[in-house]
């Protein structure tokens, strides 16, 4: 039984990691850390995990986590993990972070969208990437995985194998997300009278997660390529739709244009593609499933992918990744 710890339990992806981790039948949870006041009963935080799990989640004590676990996952914002991992990194501890802290290679990258200089360096140049379809064999040698944020996992998936074919040009990516996607904040523009019946554009140019998507497509495909990237908030709780509009380099019949995709994914776990249709958001909701689906005319091609922001998009790749790294069934825990 492998003993792990969630270090930011109390946002959405660390309450998602938890409620995974306790159906988990090879791991234990023995550590849970948050910024509290005072220690609490994660079963008073959250009452539908009472009978389920009583540990105590406490402020966050390095040296009482080191010793309760062998791999943490740090739920934790951005510019805040790579204060914490090399902690536990240094003492052999296995560490998956689903922050933006270690995703990128580039420093300079870091810094110009995250606006803080990179703190860990070191550790940033031995993190793998964590999209298991891409990265397995990495991740299966790792210590320390970058869990991808949640609009890249779905665009990457999308459209990675046929830019590496070499059949895709002038992309544009239209995404949408549920308003889980911007964590748990109390920020006006995610309270429920603005987001009710409404839907906005944000980012329009600058998002986050557009140099994470063109950096691992880039290392994906070997070739260097621009895009366009647009996310919307939905007044949803939960899910990413990404509907993506593109030209085909060359002529390629539907049948073919599957058949790539498949050649890619048949022996993938959590990637579904259509032969035929288009995939609704609700069907992946509450799943670690990535659903695919396109349509063709003449040179142009309509793609649509389909997550749980909070499974696929996080917390159940993270697991996913954790089945990876110690050996278990990778679906385990996740089906």
């Amino acid at each position: 039984m492998v003993k792990v710890g969630v270090i930011g339990a109390t946002g959405f992806t660390g309450e998602e990691l938890v409620r995974l981790l306790i159906a988990h039948p090879g791991v234990k949870i023995t550590y849970l850390s948050a910024k509290l006041d005072k220690g609490l009963p994660f079963s008073e935080i959250f009452p539908k995990f009472k009978g389920k799990l009583e540990l105590i989640c406490e402020s966050l004590d390095v040296n009482s986590a080191l010793n309760s676990g062998d791999l943490f996952f740090l739920a934790l914002p951005h510019r805040v993990s790579f204060q914490i991992a090399p902690f536990f990194l240094e003492k052999k501890k296995l560490v998956i972070d689903l922050s933006a802290d270690y995703r990128f290679k580039d420093p300079i990258v870091y810094k110009k969208f995250y606006k803080i200089a990179h703190q860990d360096k070191k550790n940033l140049k031995k993190a793998v990437y964590g999209l298991p379809e891409f990265y397995r064999e990495k991740i299966k040698r790792a210590r320390l995985i970058a869990n991808p944020g949640c609009y890249p996992t779905v665009s990457i998936l999308s459209i990675a194998p046929l830019l590496r074919e070499g059949v895709l040009k002038n992309i544009v990516i239209d995404a949408k997300s549920g308003v889980s996607g911007a964590g748990r904040r109390a920020y006006l523009d995610f309270h429920y009278v603005h987001l009710s019946q409404n839907l906005t554009c944000y980012k329009p140019f600058g998002h986050q997660h557009l140099p994470e998507i063109l950096e691992v497509l880039s290392a994906i495909t070997g070739k260097k390529f621009n895009l366009r990237f647009t996310p919307h908030l939905l007044p949803l709780e939960r899910g990413i739709f990404i509907t993506v509009y593109a030209q085909l380099a060359k002529k390629l019949r539907r049948v073919q244009i599957y058949k790539i995709y498949k050649s890619y994914y048949e022996e993938e776990p959590f990637v579904r593609v259509f032969k035929e249709g288009l995939p609704q958001l609700k069907e992946v909701i509450g799943t670690n499933f990535c659903d695919l689906g396109f349509e063709v005319s003449g040179d142009n091609i309509l793609i649509v992918g389909v997550i749980d922001n909070l499974i696929k998009g996080a917390s159940g790749q993270a697991i996913q990744n954790m089945n990876i790294l110690l050996g278990f069934k990778e679906s385990e825990g996740l089906e």
